[in-house]
């Protein structure tokens, strides 16, 4: 004789099987998303770090709208906007806070050089982005940078030279970087890259620093900010830091 199971067991099972059939599950997501849909949207936009820039330049650059879903922005593509419209912006980050609160984070481009072409000036960053296209009296406090000519310059842009002359691109922005990260910049007034084998600078008024190849960049500013307090303040001439590791000093 066939047994029967109790009600409440066929009822359970009933449900267990109703929930997991895909019509439901389809149904349980469109409840979510419309869900999505209806709550959690922007309704505050706070930009932080920015100087140069207002904050609502800053936001129309990104493309967030007030009213959007809070989920559907992504936060990617609006830090990318704002990076390629705004030069003078080194990073940009998209934070979101529930319910309905963006952040935009904004790190800013330190000017540092420029380079001159034909009757053209163009400013650099740290990483040798153009952040601007200057006029002469706009370059006091700049480094000058010789023996690069650019390549259909665009702001916003990394400074272009041609294939051949690309390694100048990484070198310089190496150079320029440990300037920066060491506050040298401001006493330094021209770097010479005609040979990307030994690029030189103009340090203090008093030095010229040859650099040698494109390695051990960093151990070799070490080197010199180590060599420069050694030296009294008299002293002047030239700071080799191309030959075996150590430093060399030529006065005169």
């Amino acid at each position: 004789m066939k047994t029967q199971r109790p009600r409440r067991q066929r009822g359970a099972e009933y449900r267990k099987r109703f929930l997991y059939t895909p019509l439901t599950v389809l149904l349980i997501c469109a409840a979510l998303f419309l869900g999505m849909s209806v709550f959690f949207k922007v309704s505050k936009i706070t930009v932080e770090g920015s100087t140069l820039y207002t904050p609502e330049e800053v936001i129309e650059a990104s493309g967030i709208e007030l009213g959007e879903n809070l989920f559907f922005i992504n936060r990617f593509e609006a830090a990318s906007r704002i990076f390629s419209q705004l030069p003078y912006v080194d990073e940009a980050k998209v934070t979101r806070a529930l319910p309905s609160h963006v952040t935009i984070t904004i790190t800013e481009s330190s000017a540092m050089a420029y380079v001159p072409s034909g009757t053209d000036y163009w400013v650099l960053d740290q990483n040798c982005k153009l952040l601007k296209q200057a006029t002469e009296a706009e370059l006091d406090g700049l480094i000058r940078v010789d023996g690069v000519e650019p390549l259909v310059p665009k702001v916003g842009e990394v400074l272009s030279l041609g294939a051949e002359d690309a390694p100048k691109v990484t070198y310089l922005s190496e150079i320029l970087d440990q300037l920066l990260a060491r506050n040298m910049w401001s006493d330094v007034t021209v770097i010479d890259m005609s040979d990307i084998a030994s690029p030189a600078f103009a340090y203090l008024g008093r030095f010229t620093v040859r650099l040698g190849q494109d390695e051990n960049v960093e151990y070799k500013f070490g080197m010199l900010q180590s060599a420069v307090e050694q030296l009294a303040e008299q002293d002047a001439g030239t700071i080799d830091l191309s030959i075996d590791k150590k430093v060399h000093f030529s006065p005169g």
